[in-house]
């Protein structure tokens, strides 16, 4: 094992260059002949300069984030530069705008864009602890438990990829995986809600060996249109062959697994399949699974591909399909929609889907099917269908869904206080944004707790504080590839009765008076805010 030390990291901006560039010999630049220069067939250094702000070492920066839960760390990967010529020039399968490094069984990004050591900081007096890592391995996606007791990570070599797991205190580390990681669709992990095991994809146990092309290959290079007007762009990779959808199946087939930290106890859920992301519950005992799905393109990359989301249970069996995806091929309804772009729009299917905290089941929105028109959709938000805050329980069957608040128009995002008794919700109608919050146990009295104009820039009264210090959001993306994630909670005074705003003030003319940042408590029922923090900016201007 060897631990990182900050000392090591420093050194002349010669020598890192001389590790970017590998063991060939360097040029210097002839100022005087640029012809000569471009015609190089060498390694070529460039002006004193321009070679010090390239090679200055940001990387040595530390930014105190990754706090852990019981906010009694920071975590600081330790890094080493750009990239080295070795590292990027590994051999890798391109399939479809995929990149894997067939060699060691995970997305080329893990191979190149790593770190080497892990520093953990103290929150109390910034004394730091060095993390063990293995010698001339790298490392990524450092982890805390729910606890915050240990912290997880990948440590890569040139051949596989496996979780090791440390305590924050002493540095000591120790490998948990058995079986090497894919990390190739799936490029982290995540810790059960316990923090007694650690979910990920494992390269399957009879796993076949590489597909090669061997002879000629098996036809043409084939791709097909469709009929219809396409919005299709040029991609810069595609698969080409029937010998490279061989080759993605290989890569993508992956066995889901949880590992006991402890034991090193592996639970194999289900078969091995196409795993494009997992969420596990907070409960550990279901899991949110994204499959690829066939048939493969030749005419849209792979994240273009089908998918289909499924809840399993602990021995993988399929409980509910929760949501299917079309390969988009850019025709007809199956186009881009987002914010600014042309496409359809969504639908009465669920949104925002997201795990329960405390274990209850799923919770998201869903809008109620209706085929009356809107009569005056100026006239004001009580306009078009219905939109439900849903909860559905296990075992996940048609009987286990509820309503458990209905919005007589449409809910733009929602979160839930600790206690799960109150929904805070927001709307926007004609750039008019409204934060209501209503006690579940009374769904006929809603509390506006923010209103303010959209276009109005400078009347922005900043965003809801979610649990652990975070700021707006509705609901918290993450898990194993961030096919969900839990419901957020709003931070709330400890009688349950205020909520708090975080955001920035600014003023017409920052020639002036720059922007400061505060802090409002606002008095859930009645509306009534109180700023309990401003920042000073004296002094300060933009």
């Amino acid at each position: 094992m060897n631990r990182v030390h900050r000392k090591i990291l420093f050194g002349t901006s010669a020598l890192l260059l001389s590790l970017l560039i590998g063991p060939s010999a360097l040029v210097a630049q002839d100022t005087r002949d640029p012809e000569a220069i471009l015609a190089a067939k060498e390694w070529v250094t460039p002006p004193s300069e321009i070679a010090e702000a390239a090679m200055a070492p940001r990387y040595l920066n530390v930014t105190l984030s990754d706090v852990s839960p019981d906010k009694q760390w920071f975590i600081h990967e330790i890094g080493d530069g750009p990239v080295t010529m070795d590292r990027f020039s590994r051999p890798f399968d391109e399939l479809g705008g995929l990149f894997i490094d067939y060699a060691a069984n995970r997305h080329r990004n893990l191979s190149i864009r790593t770190n080497i050591g892990i520093t953990v900081i103290s929150a109390a007096d910034g004394s730091e602890v060095q993390v063990d890592v293995p010698r001339g391995s790298r490392i990524s996606n450092t982890t805390w438990s729910p606890d915050g007791s240990r912290l997880a990570f990948f440590v890569h070599t040139d051949e596989t990829t496996h979780i090791y797991v440390a305590d924050p205190e002493s540095g000591d580390s120790r490998q948990v995986t058995r079986s090497p990681v894919l990390a190739t669709l799936v490029t982290n992990f995540e810790w059960t809600a316990d923090g007694e095991e650690v979910a990920t994809v494992l390269v399957p146990s009879e796993r076949s060996a590489r597909p090669v092309l061997i002879g000629a290959p098996s036809g043409p290079q084939v791709k097909q249109t469709e009929d219809g007007e396409n919005m299709l762009r040029t991609y810069a990779s595609l698969m080409a062959t029937p010998e490279d959808e061989t080759l993605l199946e290989w890569h993508a087939t992956g066995q889901l697994a949880t590992i006991d930290v402890e034991s090193r106890e592996v639970t194999e859920i289900g078969d091995p399949a196409m795993i494009y992301s997992f969420d596990f519950s907070p409960t550990g005992t279901h899991s949110r699974t994204v499959l690829l799905q066939k048939p493969f393109s030749f005419i849209v990359p792979v994240r273009s591909f089908g998918r289909v989301e499924q809840i399993w249970d602990r021995e993988g069996t399929v409980l509910a399909e929760l949501d299917v995806t079309e390969m988009n091929t850019g025709l007809g309804d199956n186009r881009p929609a987002a914010p600014g772009v042309a496409g359809i729009g969504g639908d009465s299917d669920r949104r925002q889907v997201a795990w329960r905290n405390d274990g209850q089941g799923l919770t998201f929105l869903q809008e109620e099917e209706s085929d009356e028109e809107e009569e005056d959709a100026d006239s004001d938000e009580n306009s078009g269908a219905s939109d439900h805050v849903m909860l559905w329980a296990p075992p996940f069957d048609e009987d286990s869904q509820y309503s458990l608040y209905s919005h007589d128009s449409g809910i733009q995002s929602y979160r839930f206080s600790a206690d799960y008794g109150m929904v805070f919700f927001r709307t926007s109608r004609r750039g008019n944004v409204r934060e209501y919050a209503v006690d579940l146990s009374d769904p006929d009295t809603r509390y506006t707790v923010v209103e303010y104009d959209s276009d109005d820039f400078y009347a922005n009264p900043g965003s809801l504080v979610m649990a652990g210090g975070r700021v707006g959001g509705g609901v918290r993306l993450g898990g194993g590839g961030s096919s969900g994630g839990s419901a957020s909670v709003v931070e709330t005074s400890s009688d349950g009765a205020n909520v708090f705003l975080y955001g920035t003030s600014y003023n017409e003319d920052p020639a002036a008076e720059g922007p400061t940042t505060f802090l409002d408590k606002v008095e859930i029922r009645t509306g009534e805010k109180q700023r309990i923090y401003e920042s000073d900016n004296n002094g300060q201007y933009e």
